[in-house]
């Protein structure tokens, strides 16, 4: 499970999904709630949400042609305080709903409408760089395959992007949740901290696949990454990574440990059960399966 270039893709299904800015001139989109059950987002009333796109427009109305009110960075953070779902708005495939929200900038608080579909997914700053992941693009590649294009951004205190990279994850079911964490340099040369993000269905059977990236204090650099799957009394499917740091871990090596379990008719009793290993290893830019 390896990123080639800049796209990082673990599993061999794929899925797409976007975040856009909303331009000045009304966009021609259109405008359903087909795609409104992604539970992507936190929109708990009261939840501070951090801008994903280049440029996120407050609104005085929650539609495209509502007069512009502001306009904020990335990382910019915006309070949730009202989730409207009568004119979701559609642009590349995602359909999400409005916010009604407010922030303060300066002394001036600002009230106004945002589009779902402009804000992170989830943001975690430290040592005055905060790392964003959101939404690009859904994509339909059939009546029960889709894939979402998922971003990560670095950025300064001054809302610059220090760097990027962009993949593509399974989507629909299989794109049910996400999680985010900062792990630590992990023993690995040149890494200053390591971000991990997940996605996962909400059904037995359906993968959780990990994305993970390195940060050097200037890159974003793509690692090895991994997968789960369980399907309670049938079959167990899990990917372990092992960095340097960690019990087991080799200098200069990311290790991955994959266990296969069948089980019996009983449910419990393990009846199969393969164990495999890879190596790859680290040069202090790049990961290369041997």
């Amino acid at each position: 499970m390896m990123i080639k270039i800049y796209i990082f893709a673990p599993h061999m299904k794929q899925i797409i999904l976007t975040s856009l800015l909303l331009v000045a001139i009304v966009p021609a989109v259109a405008q359903t709630a087909d795609r409104l059950e992604y539970p992507l987002w936190p929109l708990e009333k009261g939840t501070s949400l951090s801008v994903y796109a280049d440029k996120a427009y407050i609104r005085s109305s929650p539609s495209v042609k509502g007069s512009i009110v502001d306009s904020l960075l990335p990382g910019s953070q915006v309070i949730v305080d009202e989730v409207i779902t009568a004119a979701p708005l559609t642009m590349k495939g995602l359909t999400a709903a409005w916010l009604k929200t407010h922030y303060t900038t300066g002394n001036k608080e600002v009230k106004g409408y945002v589009w779902v579909g402009l804000l992170a997914l989830n943001a975690i700053t430290k040592d005055g760089t905060t790392f964003i992941y959101g939404l690009e693009k859904r994509t339909v590649l059939s009546e029960t395959g889709e894939t979402l294009t998922v971003r990560i951004k670095a950025l300064d205190k001054d809302h610059r992007i220090l760097d990027m990279k962009e993949w593509t994850v399974p989507g629909g079911e299989n794109a049910r949740s996400s999680e985010s964490k900062l792990l630590g340099e992990m023993g690995l040369d040149s890494v200053k901290e390591i971000f991990r993000v997940n996605f996962s269905g909400d059904a037995c059977g359906l993968p959780t696949d990990y994305y993970y990236f390195g940060w050097n204090g200037s890159q974003l650099l793509p690692l090895p990454g991994k997968t789960n799957t369980f399907d309670a009394g049938a079959f167990a499917y899990t990917e372990t990574l092992i960095f340097p740091k960690e019990v087991g871990g080799q200098p200069g090596k990311v290790l991955k440990l994959i266990v296969t379990e069948e089980y019996g008719e009983d449910g419990e009793t393990v009846e199969n059960k393969t164990v495999k290993k890879e190596v790859y290893t680290w040069d202090g830019n790049k990961a290369t399966k041997q």
